[in-house]
């Protein structure tokens, strides 16, 4: 094996990794907003620190901009060719939330919860055009409920 391979090998377990922190991040900030929604009901003086996560109005303002962000960076993009590398680059079937991931950093857009959500739902329309060309296909459910896809041999 190359040298090469090794470190692309290394690199994508970074950034597996490193996705994977920014979806617990982001569980934990919606969790600690539902704590603090709940404390609010009976303390009705209390304000959370800015380490509490983000209030549900917080959320709402910095997710229009990562739309428009998303839409500006997928403009010019062949999304179905692009799609395609990215499950060929995986070697394994994955989420289409994985797909999201890659693709952002294939094309520079940060990973952020809001902006992945918005490619992943892009994603997926581009998912059902190649199922139905038979460019890809659907290969089981990742923990009983998230469907993976492959590449069609």
């Amino acid at each position: 094996m190359s040298v090469a391979y090794e470190l692309k090998q290394k690199r994508s377990a970074l950034i597996d990794r490193l996705q994977q922190l920014e979806r617990e991040r982001a569980d934990i900030q919606e969790l600690m907003g539902a704590l603090d929604r709940v404390i609010l009901s009976y303390e009705p003086d209390f304000h959370p620190s800015p380490t509490s996560g983000c209030t549900s109005r917080e959320r709402s303002r910095k997710a229009k901009p990562s739309s428009s962000e998303v839409k500006a960076a997928m403009g010019g993009v062949n999304k179905r060719q692009a799609v395609l590398e990215v499950l060929r680059e995986a070697g394994e079937p994955i989420s289409v939330t994985d797909c999201a991931a890659k693709f952002a950093v294939k094309l520079g857009i940060p990973s952020e919860p809001e902006n992945l959500s918005d490619i992943a739902h892009r994603l997926s329309a581009v998912l059902t055009q190649l199922t139905t060309a038979g460019r890809v296909r659907q290969s089981g459910l990742f923990d009983g409920r998230k469907v993976l896809w492959e590449v069609a041999a």
